[in-house]
């Protein structure tokens, strides 16, 4: 390997920035090492660790002599630095990597051991790593030993840094903070961390200098544009330009004498989930069979890698510089700690609003295989393609809360003693349920016709001279007539407002954009593509599934994809693909939007009338209710949050949970000596907790989700729904429900008690009495769980 200057200056800065704050005792110093991918984070880490160890051995002022690390890695990540620093320190022994199970853990961590931590298996309080048990200690009774018994400060290595924050960001500083480390070195090409005590970076063109990595990437060069609509979808165009350049730099590795086989890596569009949704599969069967009929590269005949959550096949000796594949189909495994020299190309499809991709995934493109620059540049630059359809891109960092999973399960404590509350639900009937239903059909209708009876003026200048003067491709050609006067008189009135005579629809993607892999925003100038008609279909429900965003999904986008094209047919006879190209036509959308935007309003005030009527009419049902033995959270809008004495473990919080919500958890927490447990309710559906109240004069009923039961260690139940002054109309009427409930459901066994409460200082008040609102609190008692 090279010795690089780079790497010698930044592992020099480093071992003496860690040595000062090791001799400047106290716990949880930081040292941020931001270095481009592809320079050798790894490598001069692994350095710099074997150096802090020679420096506090032989420095005379050293505060300690000694030192033990944990090396913590998300993913699979922490088993390639293992193996990485067994191969580096075989024969020297001057650092010992272990894993967990290798470790003596009834003596610590020893002077010199590198433990390395998945991250995912101590971040949970239920894995196994971070309990006692009788055949081992938790991870934290060994580090507890390794600082007091052994009396060694224990250096933190958090590799990946940016990726241990994001919707983990609380439960990675609960965890550090229980390790508590004396120096935490935190490692990333990006990293988050704010304010640390020290900071070291390497910087991209240093490395680009030393020809580790490629000089630049370029995206979407030499795209030729297209103005026809053909057969062609983009998605084969853009396979056939990535494939066309990778072997372009086939050809030229071997007219350098080099045995190289670069590869090119095809990415899904959802790269945020890890499970393949059907728009993945509809790419992945179309690239197959693209590669297959027009390329000859399968998974047969080892052309052709796949590693998708359900299918892996050719990832043997992929990462060989002569390995026989030459396409490698993912989604987004591979972005984390893949080192593979020979990718070259990368093809990136996305989702049809996306704007973005990560610097995580195009630094997989960037390393030089042979650590170094060739006569020909084609060879120094990394190629991207996409079909990303807008004027900015945005280059992100990954980080934990990138990829999603779709649901986050809470499970009950064991051994929890558990309550039984009188709770109240209704199985809504389908007039209560916020719908779209097949009288939609009828109202957008109505709210078309009275838009076309608007004869609109032509202005200032008509359609035909806008597009004119626009320099349009296709000349504008008014619909001839038809054998129907309606449609004929539709047709004259829209003339001046929404053109019909639509030919293509076009997208518009990035064209020969250079740029170096860093967090940036691209202004990128674009070339045109003409849809085929595949491609407007698809383009045309993502357009209508924006719409009626106040209704469920279930349904919706399919009834108003199919009312709008019937209207457009019954009213212009226009049918089909050309109707839907009329809609997405650009300067007819505003108008489509404005047609839709108030027809779907009228319809939802008409809903909200017929379920109002409804709910005055409402009959709730009863059940005893307890804590659930688990629950089920939506990923993308919930996040894991700091909490021990919770009913349900994880605790899992709204992403928009409200400041009343968030102090009064960090109370209950606080004061987890007096409270057994404590429990955040849901907010909908049998499964949660709820009791009838009468809203405001009309008296009309509902159902009040307390947000808190909380069971105190005496057996006293407390039943609160947190609010700050004024915030809730309805708060009053809440609290007096649930006064009248505790006053006939609480019973020796189970006393209860509860209301509305809010924080004033470091105070939390309720009323034991009825109230008329949440600002006069003159009278109310404070709640302190020692006295409760």
């Amino acid at each position: 390997m090279k010795t690089l200057k780079y790497q010698q200056d930044a592992i020099n800065e480093l071992t003496d920035k860690a040595v000062k704050l090791l001799n400047l005792g106290g716990a949880r110093r930081k040292i941020v090492f931001e270095a481009p991918t592809g320079a050798g984070k790894t490598v001069m880490t692994c350095q710099t660790l074997a150096n802090i160890v020679d420096e506090l051995r032989t420095r005379g002022d050293s505060r300690f002599k000694e030192c033990a690390f944990i090396w913590f890695a998300p993913r699979k990540l922490h088993l390639q630095s293992y193996m990485s620093h067994k191969g580096a320190f075989g024969e020297t022994r001057k650092l010992t990597p272990v894993m967990f199970d290798e470790l003596d853990q009834s003596e610590g961590i020893q002077p010199g051991e590198i433990l390395f931590v998945n991250w995912e298996s101590v971040n949970k309080e239920k894995n196994i790593m971070v309990r006692d048990s009788e055949s081992s200690a938790s991870l934290y009774e060994i580090t507890r030993r390794t600082q007091q018994e052994l009396g060694l400060p224990i250096v933190a290595v958090i590799d990946e840094e940016h990726m241990f924050w994001s919707n983990t960001a609380d439960k990675t500083e609960a965890v550090l903070e229980r390790i508590s480390p004396a120096v935490e070195l935190r490692i990333s090409a990006t990293p988050k961390t704010a304010h640390p005590d020290e900071r070291t970076k390497v910087y991209r063109q240093d490395v680009i200098k030393a020809e580790m990595i490629k000089k630049e990437v370029v995206l979407n060069p030499e795209i030729e544009v297209s103005s026809s609509e053909d057969d062609t979808a983009l998605n084969e165009r853009l396979i056939k330009i990535a494939l066309e350049k990778r072997n372009q730099i086939a050809e030229a590795y071997r007219a350098e004498g080099v045995s190289i086989n670069p590869l090119l890596l095809i990415q899904l569009p959802n790269d945020k989930k890890e499970a393949m949704t059907v728009e993945d599969e509809k790419v992945a069967a179309q690239v197959k069979t693209y590669l297959k009929h027009m390329c000859d590269i399968t998974e047969e005949n080892g052309k052709l890698a796949v590693w998708l959550s359900n299918e892996k096949s050719n990832l043997a000796g992929l990462e060989k510089p002569d390995n026989l594949a030459q396409v490698l189909l993912f989604k987004e495994a591979i972005a984390l700690g893949w080192d593979c020299p020979r990718a070259a190309v990368l093809l990136i499809f996305r989702k049809l609003q996306s704007d973005r991709f990560t610097i995580q995934t195009v630094g997989r493109i960037l390393r030089m295989p042979q650590q170094k620059h060739y006569p020909n540049d084609l060879l120094n630059v990394g190629y991207v393609y996409t079909d990303i359809a807008k004027e900015k891109i945005d280059i992100v960092t990954a980080d934990a809360g990138y990829i999603l999973n779709d649901t986050i399960t809470a499970h009950r404590r064991a051994n929890l003693c558990n309550v039984s509350l009188k709770s109240v639900y209704s199985e809504r009937p389908n007039i209560e349920r916020n719908y779209l239903g097949t009288d939609f059909r009828n109202v957008l209708y109505d709210t078309a016709t009275d838009f076309w009876k608007l004869e609109q003026g032509a202005g200032l200048f008509s359609i035909a001279e806008l597009a004119a003067m626009r320099g349009d491709e296709d000349e504008y050609q008014p619909l001839p007539e038809t054998d129907d006067l309606t449609i004929n008189e539709n047709r004259r009135r829209v003339q001046n407002s929404i053109r019909l005579d639509v030919k293509t629809i076009n997208i518009e993607i990035p064209k020969d954009v250079h740029f170096q892999n860093e967090v940036q925003t691209l202004s990128v100038e674009r070339a045109k593509f003409a849809r085929t008609a595949g491609e407007i279909d698809g383009v045309f429900i993502a357009y209508i599934d924006g719409k009626g965003g106040q209704f469920e999904r279930k349904g919706r986008t399919d009834k108003i994809a199919s009312f709008l094209t019937e209207l457009i047919a019954d009213s212009f006879g226009i049918y089909e693909t050309d109707a839907k190209k009329v809609v997405l036509y650009h300067e007819n959308r505003p108008k489509f939007d404005r047609l839709l935007e108030t027809a779907l309003e009228k319809y939802a005030r008409k809903r909200e009338v017929a379920a109002a009527k409804a709910a005055a009419a409402r009959v709730y049902k009863e059940h005893d209710w307890e804590v659930p033995e688990q629950r089920v959270y939506y990923a993308e809008t919930n996040r894991v949050a700091p909490a021990e004495n919770h009913a349900l473990l994880p605790f899992i919080q709204l992403n928009t949970a409200s400041n009343p919500e968030k102090e009064f958890v960090k109370f209950l927490e606080a004061n987890s000596q007096w409270i057994d447990w404590w429990y955040k309710n849901g907010d909908n559906g049998k499964a949660n907790y709820a009791i009838e109240y009468h809203k405001g004069q009309d008296g009309e009923k509902g159902l009040f989700y307390v947000d808190f039961v909380i069971r105190m260690k005496n057996g006293h139940i407390y039943l609160f729904d947190t609010k700050s002054a004024g915030s809730d109309i309805f708060a009053a009427d809440k609290h007096n429900a649930l006064l009248e409930y505790v006053k006939e459901n609480s019973t020796a066994e189970q006393p209860l008690a509860g209301g509305v409460i809010l924080q004033q200082g470091s105070n939390w008040l309720y009323s034991p009495q009825h109230i008329d609102n949440t600002t006069d609190t003159l009278n109310w008692s404070c709640f302190y769980p020692q006295q409760a």
